[in-house]
């Protein structure tokens, strides 16, 4: 958009000179370079324009004016780019200097120089620091090439707006690595998942197993075949064990060079091991003879084979 409109002074005795308004100013101007500027609903007088003192007006747009600028910069980090939206809101405060620079076509002059310098800012800036380069660009009032030379040519930047992110490229870049962060998020949270459960299970099966509930101890390891596997195991192992210690009892209680308190000592361990174990051979038949003491059998063999 051109903000300056120029012609000849015109004299008519009957119609008023042109009025000026908030968003148009007349400039009347001579060979002599002479200005005479008109707004905010003044006219020029009749006067003026019978003696023929100004040749030529120029009409000059006040309004508040948008440029908006929309494109990727390079940051600082090589093959990266910022994505930039700026929206620019300037206007003529100088008539007479935009006449005089003939700057009447300031959207050229934006296209030009903004593009210089935004990547000044942004090559400067890492791609992670997009507010750092939002805050520099908006800025722009205070201290800018761009904004020096505008107001040489009579125009004052009023409001700026500014967007700044990552290109489209690098957003679709960190979206993939999102994907992967996720994908490995959920397998952390399902192994976790599966870890309590697994403990949950364990610790089921090992109070069966301590409570001398070994059928209760399979049946809750059929809920995973794993953990099936590793409790027939280990009933196996254990069963072989608690037969490999009876005979080791059985041998101690025969033993005659063994008296009857190293006996004890020694059973009272091995009891420590199986507590629901009696070594007798027999299996109570009540609650009341399951409260009865599993060494009086062992202890009426070693009494026996003392002959005691």
């Amino acid at each position: 958009m051109n903000l300056i409109d120029v012609q000849p002074v015109k004299f008519s005795f009957f119609e008023k000179p042109p009025a000026s308004s908030m968003t148009q100013a007349f400039v009347y101007t001579n060979e002599e370079n002479h200005f005479l500027v008109v707004k905010n609903g003044d006219r020029i007088t009749r006067s003026d324009l019978r003696a023929g003192k100004y040749t030529k007006v120029y009409s000059v747009n006040m309004t508040t004016l948008n440029f908006h600028y929309e494109n990727e910069v390079p940051s600082q980090d090589r093959g990266r780019h910022f994505l930039v939206d700026l929206s620019i809101d300037y206007k003529v405060v100088d008539p007479i200097s935009l006449i005089q620079q003939g700057a009447g076509e300031i959207v050229t002059y934006i296209q030009k120089k903004l593009p210089y310098w935004l990547e000044e800012i942004t090559s400067d800036y890492p791609i992670s620091e997009a507010k750092r380069v939002k805050r520099h660009i908006e800025d722009l009032h205070e201290h800018s090439s761009m904004v020096a030379g505008l107001k040489q040519v009579g125009v004052a930047v009023t409001d700026i707006n500014v967007l700044v992110k990552q290109s489209e490229d690098d957003q679709e870049h960190d979206k993939r690595f999102r994907v992967i962060d996720q994908e490995d998020e959920l397998d952390e949270y399902r192994r976790e998942k599966r870890l309590k459960k697994a403990s949950i299970l364990a610790k089921s099966i090992q109070e069966a197993i301590e409570s001398g509930n070994l059928l209760e101890a399979v049946l809750i390891a059929e809920e995973n075949k794993d953990a099936l596997e590793i409790v027939k195991n280990r009933l196996y192992n254990e069963e072989n064990f608690r037969l490999e210690v009876q005979d080791q009892v059985r041998k101690l209680l025969l033993d005659p060079t063994v008296d009857e308190v190293e006996a004890k000592e020694q059973i009272m361990k091995i009891r420590a091991y199986f507590p629901h174990e009696s070594f007798s051979g027999e299996k109570p038949t009540s609650n009341e003879s399951s409260m009865d003491d599993p060494l009086d059998d062992l202890r009426h063999i070693y009494q026996t084979t003392k002959g005691e």
